[in-house]
């Protein structure tokens, strides 16, 4: 079985890819667990502006993930490039993630059990954001 990492572990590994925090945002579980919604992640999944991707060339040999869209970066880290906007991304913290509705919407899109098991856990965060607003 996989070794999935905490938040802790995360945060390190989000360390060691060096690019501007503004260039770049968490996907996926990798962002339920920076919120403290989800124990833990598999790999992390990053969106890359156009200059965050050419910061990452500079520093790791990016493999093309089967032709769709995702590189692989390094070991336990994906990237895709994307435009960043205020639909897709919340600040947490000093980082970037991907917003909830949006990954909401992936989620109920989904066919993979992992996803639609996500998704109680999405909605009740999206409702108890909702009512502090």
């Amino acid at each position: 079985m996989e070794q999935r990492m905490n938040k802790e572990e995360i945060i390190k590994l989000i360390e060691s890819l060096e690019i501007d925090y503004e260039e770049f945002w968490i996907l996926s579980s990798s962002a339920l667990v920076l919120r403290g919604l989800y124990p833990d992640a598999g790999d992390l999944d990053i969106a890359v502006t156009k200059k965050g991707f050419e910061d990452l060339k500079k520093k790791f040999n990016l493999v093309d993930k089967n032709h769709n869209g995702f590189f692989y970066v390094k070991d336990r880290v994906e990237c895709v490039i994307d435009e960043k906007n205020n639909f897709n991304v919340e600040k947490y913290g000093k980082y970037n993630l991907e917003s909830l509705d949006k990954y909401l919407k992936y989620l109920k899109e989904s066919e993979r059990e992992k996803d639609k098991l996500r998704i109680p856990i999405v909605e009740k965060a999206i409702e108890e954001r909702d009512m502090i607003r």
